[in-house]
């Protein structure tokens, strides 16, 4: 697509280009110069071949260029429409958020005029479901998705990305055990929670973590306090699930919680 990126608000790796997000000239023409099109950054590969990558982070690894005058992936601020600071259009279509710089683009996806800008609307906040378990936090926008491709150290997105803002309590989502409670690099200021069935569930970008590790939690009970810390692009709470307690054993995050009876 055109001048449209799916909206990464989570941990972005600048590695090899894979999946959603990169591509070569053959689909489309060769631009005149390296750098910035309007919709896309372009570069020569060791071959002399045209690639692009929507992903600024991996552009400047290639390349060293800062072209367009952007300095990394746009910011959802949780409206759609106009973004001044940023100079892009964000619209949602089933469940994601995404930006484009061209605004017949965007007039054409939403049917609505490029003038105007509306908050995004939150989930309804998520009440704890009849066995006690509950969401990570009561009222968020859903932003990567769990299996998404893109320029991540495993090619995909290994959880969901809750966008909220900074300080937003984040609750453990069922009962168990801290196992880890520290900073952790790419994820910034992280929890992982080893939970009665086996399974592990990690609560990432964190401004504050309350809890310490061998403590036992309950269902619902407060954590942290979402932030932006770690390898991001905005405040946002990045959930994960697990079948061990390291990264690279990920599971569906949204299936798992609607098998606790919790509603997402």
């Amino acid at each position: 697509m055109h001048g449209v990126r799916r909206a990464v608000v989570a941990t972005v790796g600048a590695v090899a280009l894979v999946g959603a997000g990169s591509g070569t000239a053959l689909a489309e023409p060769a631009p005149a110069h390296a750098g910035w099109d309007g919709s896309k950054y372009w570069f020569r590969n060791a071959a002399g071949e045209w690639r692009w990558t929507s992903h600024h982070s991996t552009y400047v690894q290639r390349t060293g260029g800062t072209d367009g005058g952007r300095t990394g992936e746009p910011v959802f601020r949780g409206r759609q429409g106009w973004d001044a600071q940023d100079r892009v259009y964000w619209y949602e279509s089933r469940g994601h958020w995404y930006w484009t710089g061209h605004r017949s683009k965007y007039e054409q996806r939403t049917g609505t005029s490029g003038n105007t800008s509306k908050p995004a609307g939150p989930t309804t906040p998520t009440a704890p479901s009849s066995r006690g378990w509950t969401a990570p936090v009561s009222s968020y926008v859903f932003t990567g998705y769990y299996g998404q491709p893109g320029a991540w150290s495993r090619g995909y997105h290994t959880g969901q990305d809750l966008a909220v803002p900074t300080g937003t309590t984040v609750r453990s989502v069922g009962p168990g055990r801290v196992v880890t409670a520290q900073y952790s690099r790419s994820y910034g200021y992280e929890v992982v929670i080893r939970h009665p069935d086996g399974r592990y569930t990690q609560y990432a970008h964190l401004s504050r973590i309350d809890v310490s590790a061998r403590q036992s939690v309950s269902a619902g009970q407060r954590i942290a306090r979402s932030g932006r810390t770690g390898r991001v692009t905005g405040p946002h709470l990045h959930f994960e699930v697990r079948t061990t307690p390291y990264f690279g054993s990920d599971v569906n995050p949204l299936a798992y919680l609607r098998g606790h009876g919790v509603r997402v």
